[in-house]
Order: C-alpha cells, then structure tokens, then sequence
C-alpha cells in the first residue's frame, strides 16, 4: 500500500507552494484524476460548442427548420424524436437537437458557477481578510455583517434578490454571488489570524511595509490552501443552484439552453420520452459530482487530521462524513 507524504518541499514558502505539490501528487490519484478530466473535458466542449455540436444554432436557440417528423411518435409530439445517428440524444419539444442544447447549457452552468465563486471569493477576502488585519472595532462590524448574511440559507436570499430584480444570467450570478461568500469570510479571517502572528509578516511590519503590500504579498498567498478547497466544492454546489432557480423559472430564460431549463422543459414528457430528463440530468449530475470529488479529494490532503483515503472508501466519504 502506497503511503502519500503531506509534507511540501517548500513548507516555508506559503500555500501557494503547498497546492502546487498537493496537485503534482494527486494527479496520480484516480478519483481525482476522473473529477479534474470530466470537468476539463466539459469546460473544452462548452468553450468550443459552436465548433463541436452537430447543430450550434439549434444549440443557441433556433428552431428546427423543417422540424423533424419521427414516425411512431404521437403527432402532439411529434417534434420529440428519439435517440438516433442523426441526434445522438434525441431532440426536444421543439425539435432542437439535444445533445447541442445540452452543450451550450454546460456553458451556461459553468460561467454561472464561475461568475458565482469568483464574486463571492472576491467579496470574502476582501471582508475575511480587513477584519483579520485590522481587529478591533473593524473586525467586530464585519463579522456582525457575515452574521447576519449567515442566518439566511443562501438559496432563500438568492430567491428574494431575483424576485425583486428579475430573473436572468446576471441576476442569477449576483444574486448567488452575494449571498455565497460569508463562508470564504469566515476560511480567510481564520486563517488570516494565524498567518499574521508569523514572523515574517511582524518583520514586514518592522520594516514599514504598507498594509495593502503586507496582505497582497504575505497573508494572502498563506491563505489559498483552504479557499481552494471551498472554491472547488462551492463551483458545483453554486452550478447546482442555478439549475435549481433555473428549474423554478426563477434563473435563465428560455430560449438560452441551460441544464436546469432543460429538465424543466421535459416535465410534461417524462413518460413518453425519456431521454428529455436523463441526459440533461446525468450531465448535471456528473458535473457536480466531478466539482465535488476535486474539492475532497485536496482537502482530504491538506488537513492533517484527515487520514487519505483510496479507493471506494473515498467515494464513500462524499457521501457519509467522518464522525468528529
């Protein structure tokens, strides 16, 4: 049995250093390996979907002209055509092509989480990091502030703000956004603390070192190790509430494609084609998991009380946590 060493050739040179070698040794993992490649292949697809689908401007939103006729299939339906070599995943209630449809829509999900992570990671450094620096009164108003976005559950808020804005890809990203990064507050603050009592952050301080240069060049890059875990697990998390606003009429818009609007759609034809809600949803599915299997995978390496764990025991642990 194969023991991994946590320790990092560069311990001394922050966190930055540390996630380097943490991803050089789990790029021979094989969970990881699967998550990192799915969502690599996925975001290659969605980036290149006018390219690589069979019929981009169906994927985009454009009717099918003619629409097909799919014989066997009721004439109420008859735009909803099967599996076949034409259309590898069937085609939808209005005819567009769904593996196309389901391409542009894994472009849709990933800028969404995207957009998500980044606004809610910038907003939590930014908050995390000014009450860790500064302590005092500044400290005390920020987290009061984080408190008070925390006894609200994300998705509640996400839903006010989107009500009273409108729904839409920008509504849904702020909207996410906005309410998603007390958490990265709380990782950057915390860690924040036990990085500014180190030696050389008092030694910059010694020497007259601005703030903005002590946090920007000193604590900030000591603080990456466990906002990289949450970013990863937040990335499929925030995909996993956009497709559900979007499922509730609530996010995008029809005609863009999206994953969420996809299942939604097929609400009315789960009997009499199935294909409609499978492939979208196994796509989501995978997606999210693959996001989810990153982030456990790095942070079952970086925490030292966390024992690693191969094989189906690691799958395993996505789904039934380690008792504290």
């Amino acid at each position: 049995m194969k023991v991994w060493s946590r320790s990092s050739p560069r311990a001394d040179a922050g966190d930055v250093f540390r996630l380097i070698h943490t991803f050089r040794v789990l790029a021979r993992d094989p969970f990881f390996a699967f998550g990192a490649s799915f969502v690599a292949v996925m975001a290659v697809a969605a980036a290149f979907a006018p390219w690589v689908t069979p019929y981009p401007a169906q994927g985009i939103g454009y009717a099918s002209e003619p629409p097909p006729q799919c014989p066997g299939v009721p004439t109420a339906i008859a735009a909803v055509c099967p599996p076949s070599v034409a259309h590898v995943f069937g085609t939808e209630q209005n005819g567009r092509d769904l593996l196309s449809r389901i391409v542009f829509g894994m472009r849709t999900s990933l800028l969404v989480g995207v957009y998500t992570v980044a606004l809610a990671t910038t907003i939590g450094l930014a908050v995390g990091l000014s009450a860790a620096f500064f302590g005092g009164w500044v400290d005390e108003a920020l987290m009061r502030v984080t408190d008070v976005f925390l006894s609200f559950p994300h998705l509640i808020l996400a839903l006010v703000i989107i009500a009273t804005v409108g729904p839409g890809f920008t509504s849904v990203f702020i909207a996410l956004g906005v309410t998603w990064w007390p958490t990265f507050a709380r990782l950057a603050r915390g860690k924040a603390l036990s990085v500014k009592s180190q030696n050389f952050v008092l030694a910059a301080k010694a020497s007259g070192a601005n703030s903005r240069s002590i946090i920007v060049r000193h604590i900030l890059p000591n603080s990456l190790a466990p906002l990289t875990v949450q970013m990863s697990l937040d990335m499929g998390i925030a995909i996993l509430a956009e497709a559900g606003l979007s499922f509730l009429g609530l996010g995008i818009r029809p005609p863009i494609a999206d994953l969420g609007v996809l299942i939604f759609e097929s609400e009315n034809y789960l009997s009499s084609a199935w294909w409609l809600a499978l492939f979208p949803g196994v796509v989501l599915f995978l997606l999210v998991f693959s996001f989810l299997l990153i982030g456990e995978r790095i942070n079952m390496y970086l925490d030292p009380r966390l024992t690693y764990l191969g094989g189906l025991a690691g799958v395993a642990r996505l789904i039934i946590p380690a008792k504290e």
